[in-house]
This record gives structure tokens, sequence and C-alpha cells, in this order.
């Protein structure tokens, strides 16, 4: 069990085709797209193993699944800050092997936002612009084009080991396939105060954001091949199916 303590102050200033920070009335006090915040994170991962030196600690994970939850509580009139809100947010992941069938890593993560909020300190669907995959984001999403007050999701894959590539055994890749889905909602308080003219923002609003992919792992002994497809929503915008490549390198 582990907790960590964050304290937190922000001022953002948008830039390009985001909302200026004019659109937003700040209190007597504060300032527009301002805010003051106090975190708790509370942490359970039994049995979890480390590697530790003088001046790092990297974890090795445990063999059973992890668990955290994060609540946080903003503070107007705080160092102009002009928003008071409560956030909680939760999650579960797990590593483990399924011999002779490789192994799987599954993430499961669901938040709220209480309160009436700027798009900056709303939950923003991560997004991946660039051709490089990125584990913990929605590779097919643009960034900042979804915003939540209210989201749930879920990050799965499964590592089939050799797979069909061990009819050439010298090549000694690895097959795998991946699936992310997202689930979100916004209030119509947050829509009226966020969607104005000029904006780019969407929300799910229940709707389901998935994207599947499939590639091949240990090339080389170092890179990866990443396929991914955007399936859902079909009803939003930019929501035809389209197969990029990413490559990472892979511990």
């Amino acid at each position: 069990m582990s907790n960590k303590l964050t304290i937190t102050h922000k001022s953002y200033l948008p830039l390009r085709n985001l909302i200026p920070i004019d659109s937003f009335r700040a209190d007597a006090s504060g300032n527009p797209l301002t805010n003051f915040e106090i975190s708790v994170r509370l942490r359970f991962a039994y049995l979890e193993r480390f590697l530790e030196s003088h001046f790092y600690r990297t974890s090795l994970g445990s063999i059973y699944p992890i668990g955290e939850i994060n609540i946080s509580r903003g503070f107007s009139g705080v160092l102009k800050s002009s928003y008071s809100y409560t956030k909680v947010s939760a999650s579960v992941s797990d590593y483990f092997k399924v011999p002779p069938y490789g192994n799987i890593s599954w993430y499961i993560y669901a938040g709220k936002t209480f309160g009436t909020l700027p798009y900056t300190m709303l939950d923003i669907a991560p997004g991946n612009e660039l051709y490089y995959y990125n584990k913990y984001a929605f590779n097919m999403m643009n960034r900042w084009e979804f915003i939540h007050d209210r989201y749930a999701g879920i990050n799965f894959e499964h590592n089939i080991g050799n797979g069909i590539f061990r009819l050439f055994p010298k090549l000694r890749f690895r097959q795998f396939w991946t699936a992310k889905s997202l689930w979100g909602s916004l209030s119509a308080a947050n829509k009226a105060l966020n969607f104005k003219q000029g904006h780019t923002f969407q929300s799910l609003d229940g709707k389901t954001y998935l994207e599947l992919g499939t590639g091949i792992d240990n090339i080389l002994k170092v890179f990866r091949i990443d396929f991914v497809w955007r399936v859902l929503p079909s009803t939003l915008k930019k929501m035809m199916i389209k197969p990029l490549v990413f490559s990472e390198v892979s511990g």
C-alpha cells in the first residue's frame, strides 16, 4: 500500500485552434483557466517487487492486479484560482502469462468530475497524432478531440508468442493483438461552457470509441510494428477505418 499527496497550481495559455482564454470569466480574485488542486492517490499492489539503487527505484510489477484510486479537489480563490471542483478516478491493471498462448495485459479505468469547468480542467481523452505507437493513448484519436466529465475505458493486449511465426523459427518474431475502448459523456452545463463557436471538441455522449490493432514484435529483438484501425463510433466525423503503421522500441 502506498499513498501520494500532490499539490498543483496551473495557469493555461491556449494556442492555435483551442478556445482562447478570454472566452472564460474569472471570479473577482482569480484568473481564467487558472486552478489550484490538491490530490491524494491510494495505490495497492500486493507482493510488488522493486529494483532499487541509491538514487532510483523501479517497479517490477506484481503477479496480482494493481489498483489505484485518485481523489482531487480544486479550490477557488487560492493563488488566483477561479474554480472549485472534485475529481474521482480509479483503475485496475494486471499482467499475466497464459502458457502456451503467450501473455495478457489489461488496464480498466473510470472517473467523474463534479463541477462546471473549462476544457483544460475536464477529462481529455489522450489522443496521439504521431506515427509512433503509444501504449497509454488512443493512437487513432486526435489530441483534444474528445472531452468528458464522466468516462470509463479498457486497454487490452494479448501477446500470442510465436503465433504464425512458429513456421519461421529463425525470425523469432512474436505476434500480438490489441483493443482499446472508451465510453464518456459531458454534462449540459459543461457543453454550454465549452462548446462555443469555432470549437473542435466532441463528446462521445454514451457512444463507444474503439480501436483495434495487431502487429509483429521482437523484430531484431528491439522493434515492433503496429497496425491500428479506428472502428467506432461510426456516426461521428472522421470515423472511417484507417490502417496506419506504428513502431516502438519495446523493452
